[in-house]
């Protein structure tokens, strides 16, 4: 597992109430990683947030990490 995938689960992991309403998949191919979160759609909001608020925190602080060792990381959100 890549700290990008384990940084992911520890955001959602604290976002949602149940830890068994999601998963999550990474596939990495050399210098892209792309993270797909799989979410109830009950919980969709919250991992969204308000007008994307929380998503875009979460894909802005994963790319600060990934620009020091030149990666470059998708991180998606699918209703399960």
């Amino acid at each position: 597992m890549s700290r990008y995938f384990e940084t992911v689960n520890f955001w959602v992991e604290n976002l949602l109430d149940s830890t068994e309403n999601y998963t999550i998949e990474s596939n990495e191919k050399g210098k892209y990683v792309d993270i797909t979160i799989n979410v109830a759609k009950e919980d969709m909001g919250k991992v969204i947030g308000k007008n994307g608020r929380i998503i875009t925190s979460l894909r802005v602080l994963i790319s600060s990490l990934a620009k020091k060792e030149k990666k470059v990381v998708k991180i998606e959100v699918k209703e399960q």
